[in-house]
């Protein structure tokens, strides 16, 4: 039986007005969420919901528009 060492990642974003501070680990989860954007028009309705929320929270897209409008 083989022993896994315990690894911490401290992920850190800070949206401050328009700037967004991040370490290593927030700016790959950063580039990340940001990537899985091209990905906008295959969700259902409320992952677009939560995409949208992730982006405003992070200080990506205006709190009152979405990613993109969808018919």
């Amino acid at each position: 039986m083989t022993t896994k060492t315990k690894t911490t990642k401290k992920f850190v974003i800070e949206v401050i007005g328009e700037q967004v501070k991040v370490n290593k680990y927030g700016d790959k989860l950063f580039t990340l969420i940001d990537t899985l954007g091209w990905e906008y028009q295959r969700m259902g309705r409320s992952g677009r919901e939560v995409y949208d929320e992730i982006c405003h929270l992070l200080n990506m897209i205006p709190e009152d528009e979405v990613y993109m409008e969808i018919d």
